[in-house]
């Protein structure tokens, strides 16, 4: 299929500049950055409110309550009401097997299930309040000889501070994160309140019927807990960023609803002139870094472009990423982390271009369009029409060729594509297509363009073998350079679907190329120094800091 003409891309729109809303007030001083919040400023305010009018009406309630008057009369007519109960043997029981079971019966599980799930920010803000409140209420009010310590080593005393029914501000506490990690937003959750509302109810009823706490601080400290909880998930982990689910994902894998989808399409329009009628999630096995769509152009014959939609979930597993190869590999090149999700998108951007320009044959670039200012960029390119993975192609000798010339090209042009995999290279009829250049390094060191050349020969050799490639490579590269690259070749250099398909195919084609090759000694990757060592010190140190401070809070809690 013949190459689709450079700029085919283009609209005739007027979206030279963005048009400012209506509603604006004033211009946006120059260099200002929009901010547009994904958390629900709504919800935000309601949590605060319920947990700061908790918080007041026990003050309140701990000054009316020093002197007798109504509020100890109207408790006392509520236990009297309550402890005549036929079911107070039932209250009993309750209040002792909570006593000996304690909460651990209901944060333990919910922690292996959000570890078993793969949901670390769930269950790090899950930890994070649940032992923060019990431990807060414990320490200030509990009886605990931890407590009395901690007590006495803060302030002086041992004596507690009075803040009536604290247990039921833990319990409610535990039982309202448990529902917001365990039942997703909608009527699942609706329903999961009502029965953790419940739940805190008969034990809070079982309280004050045995006497140990009062009707009105009970009232009040129910909503504290429950609120203390929904604060902290919509603050650190609110549903649009983070949605309860049960399924194992890719992360990288942003969900495109109906309103996500109204954005980028609008985004689209605005910024590129580009009409579109829809779009839907493409080749998600073969990524893990972004986000693949197809976008499908409303104006003329049906056409599709590709867009790679990134948002910050994509910095975030950029930075974690490059920090753990140094600490397992130490300072590697170009390892450096992104600044922002724009710059991570305007880094493909520039490589497919840089590309393009030295002749290596990419994805025609369409734009970089921006859908939340300084959140989620989506970059538009074509999608290759006619195109299948190289394993899928028969792998031809013209197919050899170009994959090995499209290499070659990489170097004259003083580039490496650093990601090459299957599923990174694609066929054309005969012409071969380099895709996803996220990881693209400009004017990179011989052990990175050997590491590219080597990656490119062993995705051949899966298909038409070690020795019929090794002919084929006569053409572009020496004996020397390809034995340089094998040389190079190493469990960390290879990608890991690449090293999946070697595995499975049983040859050990590294080795069988080495021995064709002229002999050349290993390239060692590991770097040992000063930086990689402190680091992993200091990973090392956080990681027990964080564990010894969630099983202080917990055990201060009364949690473990």
């Amino acid at each position: 299929m013949d190459t689709p003409p450079r700029g085919r891309l283009a609209r005739v729109a007027d979206v030279r500049r963005p048009s400012w809303p209506a509603a604006t007030a004033r211009r946006r001083p120059s260099g200002q950055e929009r901010v547009t919040h994904l958390r629900d400023p709504g919800r935000i305010r309601t949590w605060a409110v319920v947990l700061v009018t908790s918080l007041t009406a026990l003050v309140l309630l701990r000054l009316v309550t020093e002197q007798a008057g109504p509020v100890q009369s109207v408790d006392r007519a509520i236990r009297d009401v309550l402890s005549g109960w036929p079911a107070r043997g039932v209250a009993e029981h309750l209040d002792a097997a909570a006593t000996a079971a304690g909460y651990r019966l209901l944060w333990l599980p919910v922690a292996v299930v959000l570890t078993w799930f793969v949901r670390w920010r769930h269950l790090i803000v899950y930890l994070g309040t649940v032992s923060v409140v019990a431990a807060a209420t414990q320490v200030v009010a509990g009886d605990a000889h931890f407590a009395e310590v901690v007590r006495r080593g803060v302030t002086g005393s041992a004596d507690a501070v009075v803040v009536p029914a604290w247990p039921v501000i833990v319990l409610a506490a535990v039982v309202g994160a448990t529902v917001l990690v365990l039942f997703p937003s909608g009527r699942a959750r609706r329903w999961g309140a009502v029965a953790g509302i419940v739940a805190v109810a008969t034990m809070a009823a079982a309280r004050v019927s045995l006497g140990l706490d009062s009707a009105f601080a009970t009232m009040a400290s129910a909503p504290l807990g429950w609120s203390a909880a929904a604060l902290a998930f919509v603050v650190f982990a609110p549903d649009r960023e983070f949605p309860v689910h049960y399924r194992r994902e890719v992360k990288a894998h942003l969900r495109l609803d109906d309103t996500r989808k109204a954005r980028i399409i609008a985004a689209v329009r605005a910024q590129l002139g580009i009409p579109l009628t829809g779009l839907a999630p493409y080749r998600l096995d073969g990524s893990a870094g972004s986000t693949p769509c197809r976008l499908v152009v409303a104006d003329g014959p049906p056409d599709l472009l590709f867009g790679k939609l990134y948002a910050t979930t994509h910095l975030r597993s950029d930075r974690w990423y490059k920090y753990l190869r140094v600490l397992r590999y130490g300072r590697l090149e170009d390892e450096a982390p992104f600044s922002s999700v724009r710059r991570l998108v305007e880094h493909e951007d520039y490589m497919l271009r840089l590309l393009r320009d030295g002749g290596v044959q990419v994805p025609e670039p369409g734009g970089v369009v921006e859908v939340i200012p300084g959140r989620e960029y989506l970059l538009v390119t074509e999608l290759v029409p006619g195109a299948v993975e190289i394993l899928e192609s028969g792998v031809s000798d013209e197919v050899i060729d170009d994959a090995l010339l499209q290499v070659f090209r990489l170097w004259q042009a003083g580039a490496a594509h650093r990601d090459i995999k299957p599923s990174n290279v694609l066929v054309q009829g005969c012409r071969v297509v380099l895709i996803d250049v996220s990881f693209g390094e400009l004017r990179p060191s011989r052990w990175r363009q050997a590491v590219d050349l080597a990656n490119m020969m062993l995705i051949l050799s899966l298909a038409s073998g070690a020795e019929r490639v090794l002919e084929r490579s006569a053409r572009f590269f020496s004996h020397d350079e390809v034995a340089e690259a094998f040389a190079a070749t190493s469990s960390l250099t290879v990608p890991r679907q690449l090293r999946r398909l070697l595995d499975a195919d049983g040859r050990d084609l590294v080795t069988e190329f080495r021995r064709l090759l002229p002999a050349r000694p290993p390239i060692r990757v590991q770097r040992w120094s000063l930086v990689r060592v402190l680091l992993a010190l200091a990973a090392l140190a956080g990681a027990l800091l964080t564990i010894l401070l969630v099983g202080l809070n917990l055990r201060a809690g009364g949690l473990l």
